[in-house]
């Protein structure tokens, strides 16, 4: 009997821990096959071959002249965005403001790195200032909406949604008037120069995707090993839990949002100084609500995000060459995109009501 006590739990919690890495890992990518099935039905209604358009848009992606680049470039703020959102995530804290946070750490570091007195010093030290300005604009843009739940109860998802709305009108003032390029002829910030990141020799596209792709083992490390890492968990399980430990639940929560919000400001500077090269009215761009469904896909996970997030973006830059080769609309990838959000939260559902039964 003792025998029989001490092994049955043990084994039970290895078949429980044993289906909960199964369900992490099928979900996502059930749902992936399952959006790109829908998807296949939306493009036999439009008239052509499902099979013709997939090989297309993989045939672009890695054998296209620049589809792998053209892919490692579109995942980069979307891997930096999603790993601040599966940092939140993880905590049980739904922000979904970080397109906000992105325009004004790009703004930030536009600002700083153009103005008189900066725009002369060395191209490292340009790009330095300009990601630490980023970081900081993000932090603090996400920090108030952080800030707002911590002390009045303000719902993060709805005050971080209407700052991305501020953000945005901030970006159209700031390339009319704050940080205008007087020899444009259209609303444009000024060049970044000496600040534009450099390109990776054998990747062909720019310094920013490296640090993305660092970015998520490190983050990866710190929840794995670091205290904070312990505090998001315990946070995203039972705040009291914290609380009672003597560790202030509203202060983790603000951190946690504060290093989310920097990661989305990073992105914005890694996207001005890595493509664009300066701010326009097209700046916003989405990404912050497309690494939503980056952070989902990728379970919340740091690796499974920069996994997730290449995905996406090869799945993006694959459906921009096969709507040039085909009859398509441009929209068609934003609809894949969703069903993948609904296919991952239904699936999601399933399993926990599946556990709930078997229990």
């Amino acid at each position: 009997m003792t025998l029989t006590i001490g092994v049955e739990p043990r084994a039970g919690a290895v078949r429980v821990a044993t289906s909960a890495v199964r369900s992490t890992l099928t979900v996502p990518i059930v749902a992936l096959l399952a959006a790109l099935i829908g998807g296949a039905v939306l493009i036999l209604a439009e008239g052509e071959d499902p099979f013709a358009v997939y090989w297309t848009a993989l045939d672009g992606v890695l054998f296209g002249p620049r589809g792998l680049s053209d892919t490692a470039t579109a995942a980069t703020p979307l891997i930096l965005i999603g790993l601040g959102y599966a940092l939140a995530y993880r905590a049980r804290l739904f922000t979904i403001g970080a397109e906000g946070q992105y325009l004004m750490g790009a703004i930030a570091s536009v600002a700083l790195v153009t103005a008189a007195g900066v725009r002369d010093l060395p191209g490292p030290a340009l790009m330095v200032i300009g990601a630490t300005a980023a970081v900081m604009a993000g932090a603090l843009w996400g920090g108030l909406a952080g800030f707002l739940q911590v002390r009045f109860g303000a719902s993060v998802v709805i005050s971080s949604l209407m700052l991305v709305y501020v953000a945005q009108a901030f970006l159209q003032w700031a390339i009319r008037v704050g940080i205008r390029d007087p020899d444009s002829f259209i609303p444009a910030s000024r060049e970044l120069g000496a600040a534009t990141l450099p390109t990776v020799p054998g990747l062909d596209t720019h310094l920013g995707f490296l640090v993305a792709i660092v970015t998520g083992p490190c983050l990866a490390l710190l929840l794995a090993r670091h205290r904070l890492g312990y505090r998001v968990s315990v946070l995203g399980h039972n705040a009291d839990a914290l609380d009672a430990n003597e560790v202030a639940s509203r202060r983790v929560m603000l951190a946690v949002i504060v290093w989310a919000g920097g990661l989305a400001g990073l992105a914005g500077f890694a996207e001005t100084a890595g493509v664009n090269g300066r701010l326009g009215d097209s700046a916003s761009l989405g990404y912050g609500f497309t690494a939503i469904i980056v952070a989902l896909l990728g379970r919340l996970h740091p690796i499974g995000v920069v996994l997730a997030g290449l995905a996406v973006a090869a799945l993006k830059i694959g459906f921009e060459v096969a709507a040039r080769s085909h009859e398509l609309p441009s929209s068609l990838v934003g609809v894949i995109q969703a069903l993948v959000v609904v296919f991952v939260v239904a699936g999601d559902a399933l399993v926990a009501r599946g556990r709930g039964g078997s229990r």
